[in-house]
Parts: structure tokens; C-alpha cells; sequence
């Protein structure tokens, strides 16, 4: 029996490390599309792209290297304030989403449009795709709390903006 508990305790150990050194990979992937100085970025309004209206804006700003997307930044404004996703691409594959929440602060029953902060953030790392059901695995981190956004049924939805931009 102690012999059984002690390979489960190594494996998971074993498994937890390979995922922060997965997750440090991932990060030090974004650093060098972040500092490449040598992508191609075209925006769009994202009402016209969609047909669809957002009051306050919207925009989508896509990143290419090489004509390969790397960097997608989908960004909606709301009287409230803003609301931005990020998602990193490696290989025409996501490798890491981030979702920000942004709201204005309230001083006197009264919007401070001066005054943008962050309520929440979640970032996505993609560890791998799971062959076996066709689709990706994650590890989340979440900081705050959602003020005005529903969170997320299935994770994968996150990037199906990548389906939705082929022709861009």
C-alpha cells in the first residue's frame, strides 16, 4: 500500500512540474511575439466586419508574421467601461488566451471616465489537445471577480474567433 501512495505521490508531482514548465514556456512564447518588432498588424472596425453594432466601439486587431496569425486582440467598449480578449496563436494553434475586464470607477453616483480598472482577469494556457475527445486541455488563473460578463460554459469557445477570421 505504501508503495502504490508513494508512485501516485511522484507521479503527481512529476505531472505538476511538467505543467509549469509548460506554463513558462507559453510565457516566454508571448514575450517574443509581444517584443517582435517585425509583425504585421491590421485592425478592423468590428462592426463592420460582424454587421453586428456595439454602441460604445469595438475593434479587432490581428498580428501576422510571416502571414501566419500570432496575436489576436478582440476589444468592446461599454458605457461601464471595457472589455478585451487576447488570444496567442503558435503553429495556426491557440497557446494562450487573455480575457480583461475593465470598468470606470464610480465617484459621487457618477462615472469616472478617467479612471479604468481592471475587475477581472483570466488567462488560458493551452497545456495540450486531448486527441482522444477533440479538444484542448487548460490551465486557468483567474484574479477578481466578473462584473458584467458571463463566464464561459466551455473553454474552448474562447477561441473561435480563430475559425471566424480565416479570410482576414
Amino acid at each position: 500500500m505504501k508503495f502504490k501512495l508513494i508512485i501516485v505521490f511522484i507521479f503527481f508531482n512529476l505531472t505538476a512540474f511538467s505543467q509549469d514548465v509548460t506554463v513558462k514556456e507559453i510565457d516566454n512564447y508571448i514575450g517574443s511575439v509581444d517584443s517582435n518588432s517585425s509583425l504585421k498588424l491590421n485592425e478592423y472596425d468590428w462592426n463592420e466586419i460582424t454587421g453586428s453594432h456595439i454602441d460604445h466601439g469595438a475593434t479587432l486587431k490581428i498580428w501576422k508574421l510571416e502571414g501566419e496569425i500570432v496575436k489576436i486582440e478582440e476589444q468592446f467598449g461599454a458605457s461601464y467601461g471595457r472589455y478585451t480578449r487576447l488570444t496567442y496563436l503558435k503553429n495556426n494553434k491557440p497557446i494562450k488566451g487573455i480575457e480583461t475586464e475593465e470598468n470606470f470607477e464610480f465617484n459621487n453616483d457618477d462615472i469616472d471616465y478617467s479612471n479604468l480598472n481592471i475587475q477581472f482577469k483570466m488567462e488560458i494556457f493551452v497545456t495540450r489537445f486531448n486527441d482522444l475527445i477533440g479538444e484542448y486541455e487548460f490551465d486557468v488563473i483567474e484574479e477578481g471577480k466578473r462584473m458584467a460578463t458571463d463566464p464561459y460554459c466551455d473553454l474552448n469557445s474562447f477561441f473561435t474567433i480563430i475559425d471566424e477570421i480565416d479570410d482576414l
